[in-house]
């Protein structure tokens, strides 16, 4: 007989979309705009006590089956949802969702949190998050989002370090404000919350001897993705990604401005400057691996 067994979790994820809560709230209660960035719904009926239904899978199966009953509906500002997961005949999953939409100077701040009960091994809490999060970026390009890639420098390099330590890297105050920065440059930090919504505040202090005080708000934390904002001018979004290649890491470095006029000007000095931090990072690792 197959042993049974369930795996209960609770994770949250957080999105910023430049776009009103109205728009954002729209994206999930009309049809045809979720259609856009979700499974096409065979059922939809927004109103609280009403189903979401819809399949879809890849070809030549599995067919996974979706239904989805709401339990809550605040207009722009909170939805809460009830669901389950099949794979053909067999229940994978069954969740509690909430998304909540927070208003901005610039937009939206969604916190999405899912409490899940995971049935026999079928599907994972990582999965259900990773994919969760595939999702939310769909909804990011469904608003309008894609165009901000016109605005973003990408850095890539594969480090030799496992992705644990160069985590670390990240994430330990003492070692961040080693390699922090591009060349010359070094940082005193005064508040560092290592948490979605948690200030980072410093100073940067140049080789010439001047400063630069930064303020950064951490939008998500995980062992393969940090996302923040900088609060300062010039406002941008900054991605790092973790990927695990073998035992060293291959790092995305993702800087996202949220104008044309600060991307086109800040473009030729932040490209060279993101290299040299990241030149710096791979020579903390090097120090710390000896």
């Amino acid at each position: 007989m197959k042993q049974r067994y369930t795996t209960h979790t609770t994770f949250q994820i957080e999105r910023i979309y430049r776009a009103a809560p109205e728009r954002v709230f729209t994206a999930w209660s009309n049809q045809s705009a979720k259609a856009r960035w979700f499974q096409p719904a065979e059922v939809f009926d927004f109103q609280v006590g009403g189903r979401e239904f819809s399949q879809g899978g890849p070809a030549g199966g599995p067919v996974f089956t979706f239904d989805a009953y709401y339990q809550e509906i605040v207009p722009n500002e909170r939805l809460v949802y009830t669901y389950s997961l099949d794979q053909g005949d067999t229940r994978m999953s069954v969740s509690i969702a909430t998304i909540e939409l927070i208003p901005t100077i610039d937009g939206t701040k969604l916190v999405f949190t899912e409490q899940g009960a995971f049935l026999d091994g079928l599907d994972t809490p990582e999965q259900r998050e990773h994919g969760t999060k595939e999702m939310l970026d769909l909804l990011g390009k469904s608003l309008g989002e894609s165009n901000a890639s016109s605005f973003e420098l990408v850095s890539r390099r594969k480090l030799d370090a496992p992705r644990s330590l160069v985590y670390r890297s990240w994430t330990d105050p003492e070692l961040l404000a080693q390699w922090w920065g591009p060349d010359g440059f070094t940082n005193t930090f005064h508040t560092f919350d290592l948490k979605p919504g948690g200030a980072w505040e410093f100073t940067m202090h140049g080789p010439g001897g001047a400063d630069y005080p930064n303020r950064n708000v951490f939008h998500e934390i995980g062992p393969d993705r940090i996302v923040l904002r900088h609060e300062v001018r010039p406002h941008f979004i900054l991605t790092a990604t973790f990927e695990d290649v073998g035992g060293k890491t291959e790092i995305t470095f993702r800087q996202t401005f949220e104008t044309e006029e600060d991307y086109t000007k800040l473009k030729p000095i932040c490209e060279e400057a993101n290299e040299q931090n990241l030149d710096r990072l791979g020579l903390l690792l090097k120090g710390l691996k000896s």
